[in-house]
């Protein structure tokens, strides 16, 4: 053997032990054929529940080919820098999708956390099958999953989200696909879809878990778009509610992977993300999908059976398989209806009350035709939501307790699951009908909540906390449940139930008479109830109260009116005399007491306070405008507006009529209204307030009368301004302006005792009172500019006080002349050595100089003084020779606008030393 083969073959000897050693040190292979996947995760739920323990379900599919590398085992990342895991392969099934090419693989970790936090789970498996479309070289490329947990000792048992739909599903090429995973949460947590895209393998973080990056090439549907199916143009989407993915059209066919993430929230708070990568095969297939026909997404009572009709159709005639995916599956069932053949049947019998949650159930419906043989079958798939909803209390009765309180009674709502009660509280009854799948109270029904409780009490005694319920009026009540977490949910609302607090009652307090010495209001107020009186002991005695203006509570100073103490029953009207209804309200408290034994009538029973109506009245330009206000214990602004306030309005040298009407608030009212008012006319009105208990006890109306307001439209005063003054010297603040007025033509001066004026430095800012004077002249001093406008208002001896508008202001600007010479002596003997403007920096914010030579050259440019004072020298600070320059100059300078006053000015200058 020549030297050279004996080389050669030893050569080969040390290659052949290479590749052994290589083959025998090499880690098992791992797939390069994956399709699609998802990690699923479920925290602990056994009898030892250990919070921070979860457990995780790994599914990958997989070409089922006969020369591919088989997952024989899988590893997890738990993103908490421990070490990873590796479990053997738990199961392989093949996936039955009319391909018969897709093995179904799964896979089981457990592990404990160290404590709470949000983690992130990861797999990376080697490689995705070749030929993908949308990714660049996909055979090359690492399939990563990931999904997010949070543990937090409050959530309580927490199970990532369901998808119960494979993710590998076949389109036909400019046929409309749809696609939906099928996904529900155990827990009631609502779920939000978006895309998400396909990721590899892109390295580890400090902790030694992998980094996830988008797959090289990655290009999403919308890139590959057909010839539009019943739409104006292609498109391809996500529904972020129902996970339902339309692709109108697929354009190219090949594999096509994607991926979305199926985030979960709890309370609006995420708590998980599960991502799924699925696979779509486009084929040029001689067939057309079925339709589904689902009902519309509704609701139903806990413990009541949905039952519905699920239709399909084939445009090609070949029979349909339909199958049903949700987490109510079983017990709710799914079965083909006995005719006709294309309809099959949804049947629920829900829990009365485990079934209750916020979030909608989701079942899935997939139809499948079943074509000849040999030709690939096609498939449609829809969701249909389900919101079950708690079954409305039953309230029972409602009873006074005392008299400002009400106690209300309801059957025990027997769920387990139930958290608390809602009580909520209306004046008078409601016409409230709760609409379908409407829970729990809105407030356009006009209840309020009033308290709560848990959800084992069955009464409530609503004292308006604490603060005691307004009596005389009827008080309705409805309540509504609350389920707790994780699912929530609430329940219809009850019915109404109703229950009145009886007592005397101030039913009137009006003004009879309008005057400063000789006013009248009218008092009225209702008898007790006989059976009130039944657990009193006679004798009875009203006492009248009254007090200055319109506060009813601890802080008023009532006195008792004199002569007026009864112990008739029926005497329930009184007349008060000689006020001063003019100038001021007044307010009344009627008390009632009985006696102890044969005693006299001490004790306190019941009392009751209202106040008359105060109206002012103004003019503003033309416009009447009327104010009043009243704090009384019965509703002068009902929900419906069904009573409105009236205005009475007397026009100069007339008579009162009506003129009027409008609604108010509970404690006040407003109009205005261009009559239009005559400058120097008197015009009075009054207002008939209307109000209600809303108790069939009681008069209904109350009507109260406020007492006469009258007004005057005070002549407006014409204002001037003085000229600006002449300035042709260095002038610095501070300033002044003179203020004039005149009255129009037709106003006597001697009926204004007072001018006030107004001022505003800047066209934006607000006017403020800078002065009053009987004069009608005004020199504002101190100011540090003209710049500013200026009102002014006349008030009249009845304390009329005119108003003033935009038109009715006087405005000046700064007064500027900007003179600058044509000839300066830089030499320093201290005159003329410097160029400025002759009138000094006055109003000159800033200025920006630039000097050119006679041939165009620029040689100085500054702006650093306002008041320019340029010593001829270039931008170096070297003297300039004697000459001839040209200037201009950008002066900006100080006014009222908001916006920048800049002015140019160019000219020359000549230097002699």
């Amino acid at each position: 053997m020549s030297l050279k083969r004996k080389g050669l073959l030893t050569y080969l000897g040390f290659l052949m032990g290479l590749f052994a050693f290589f083959l025998l040190s090499t880690p098992k292979a791992q797939a390069t054929h994956i399709r699609a996947g998802n990690i699923f995760a479920k925290s602990d739920t056994t009898a030892a529940r250990n919070p921070l323990r979860f457990f995780f379900k790994l599914v990958t599919y997989t070409v089922k080919a006969p020369n591919a590398i088989e997952d024989a085992d899988a590893t997890l990342y738990f993103g908490d820098c421990s070490t990873p895991q590796t479990s053997p392969r738990a199961s392989r099934v093949e996936l039955v999708n009319g391909e018969n090419n897709t093995w179904v693989n799964t896979y089981f970790f457990e592990h404990t956390y160290a404590g709470d936090g949000t983690f992130t789970v990861s797999y990376i498996g080697e490689n995705r099958n070749a030929g993908i479309v949308n990714l660049s070289n996909s055979v090359q490329q690492t399939f990563f999953l990931t999904t997010t947990i949070t543990i937090d000792q409050f959530l309580g048992i927490n199970k990532s989200p369901v998808l119960l739909v494979p993710p590998i599903d076949v389109a036909d090429i400019n046929s409309i696909f749809v696609h939906n995973p099928g996904a529900f949460d155990e827990d009631g947590d609502s779920l939000v879809f978006r895309m998400f895209e396909p990721r590899i393998d892109g390295g580890r973080n400090g902790c030694g878990d992998p980094i996830g990056v988008i797959a090289p090439g990655y290009r999403g549907l919308e890139n590959f778009l057909g010839t539009p199916v019943n739409a104006p143009a292609p498109f391809f989407r996500l529904d972020p509610v129902t996970g339902q993915l339309t692709w109108n059209t697929p354009g190219v066919q090949g594999e096509f992977n994607i991926a979305f993430v199926v985030e979960e929230w709890r309370d609006r708070r995420l708590i998980g993300r599960v991502v799924r990568d699925m696979q779509i095969l486009v084929k040029d297939i001689p067939n057309k999908p079925p339709r589904l026909f689902v009902p519309r997404d509704t609701c139903i009572i806990a413990g009541t059976r949905l039952r519905d009709t699920i239709r399909v159709t084939d445009p090609e005639k070949h029979p349909v398989v339909v199958t049903a995916f949700g987490e109510m599956i079983p017990p709710a069932t799914f079965s083909k209806a006995s005719r006709p053949d294309t309809a099959y049947v949804f049947n629920w019998q829900t829990l009365a009350c485990l079934d209750v949650r916020r979030q909608p159930y989701q079942v899935t419906f997939r139809a499948v035709d079943v074509p000849p043989a040999g030709v690939q079958p096609l498939t449609d798939l829809q969701p249909w939501r389900i919101t079950v909803i708690g079954p409305p209390p039953v309230l029972t009765s409602s009873q006074v307790v005392t008299n400002n309180s009400i106690r209300i009674n309801w059957q025990a709502y027997n769920c387990a699951n139930a958290s608390r009660i809602y009580i909520y509280r209306k004046e008078g009854p409601s016409t409230f009908v709760p609409g379908y799948c409407e829970t729990g109270i809105p407030a356009s029904s006009g209840f309020v909540r009033v308290g709560q409780v848990g959800a084992n009490a069955t009464t409530f005694v609503d004292n308006n906390n604490g603060q005691g319920l307004p009596r005389n009026k009827t008080y309705c009540y409805r309540i509504y449940v609350e389920f707790g977490a994780p699912g929530g949910g609430e329940s219809i609302a009850s019915n109404e139930i109703c229950a009145t607090l009886e007592s005397i009652s101030l039913t009137k307090v009006s003004v009879v008479e309008t005057s400063k010495t000789t006013g009248k209001i009218r008092v009225e107020w209702s008898k007790p109830r006989p059976s009130n009186l039944e657990q009193l002991q006679a004798p009875f005695q009203y006492r009248l109260l009254r007090a200055l203006g319109q506060n009813r509570g601890t802080g008023a100073v009532f006195a008792p009116v004199a002569g007026y103490t009864f112990t008739n029953l029926n005497d329930t009207v009184f007349t008060d005399n000689n006020l001063n209804t003019q100038d001021t309200s007044y307010t009344y408290r009627v008390e009632f007491y009985h006696s102890v034994g044969t005693g006299t009538p001490t004790v306190l029973a019941d009392s009751t306070s209202g106040s008359s109506v105060r109206l002012q009245a103004k003019a503003n330009g033309t416009n009447l405008v009327l104010n009043w206000t009243y704090n009384v214990p019965w509703n002068n602004a009902r929900p419906e507006q069904k009573y409105h306030h009236v205005i009475f309005l007397k026009r100069p040298n007339g008579n009162f009529e009506r003129y009027d009407s409008v609604a108010a608030g509970p404690g006040s009212g407003t109009y205005t209204k261009n009559i239009p008012i005559i400058q120097g006319e008197e015009y009075c009105a009054y207002v008939v307030t209307k109000g209600t208990y809303q108790n069939p006890g009681l008069p209904d109306p109350l009507l109260n009368n406020s007492q006469i307001a009258c007004l005057v439209q005070v002549c407006k005063p014409i204002v001037t301004l003085d000229p600006c003054p002449e300035i042709t010297q260095p002038t610095n603040p501070p300033f002044q302006n003179v203020v004039s007025w005149t009255l129009p033509e037709g106003c006597n001066t001697a009926d204004i005792v007072l001018y006030t004026v107004y001022y505003k430095e800047k066209d934006d800012d607000p006017f403020t009172v800078i002065g009053t004077t009987t004069n009608m002249t005004f020199t504002h001093t101190g100011i540090p500019s003209f710049a500013g406008c200026y009102a002014v208002t006349a008030t009249d001896v009845n304390g009329n006080t005119s108003q003033f508008e935009e038109t009715d202001v006087a405005c000046k600007d700064n007064c500027i002349v900007f003179i600058l010479p044509n000839i300066f002596t830089p030499n320093n003997d201290g005159v003329n050595d410097v160029f400025t403007p002759k009138q000094g920096a006055a109003f000159i914010k800033s200025a920006k100089l630039k000097v050119y030579s006679r041939w165009g050259n620029k040689v100085f440019e500054g702006a650093s003084e306002p008041g320019l004072n340029w010593k001829g020298v270039d931008s170096g600070g070297k003297a300039l020779a004697d000459g001839t320059y040209f200037y201009q100059v950008e002066v900006e300078f100080y006014g009222r606008s908001s916006t920048p006053d800049i002015r140019v000015f160019k000219g020359w200058v000549e230097i002699i030393h």
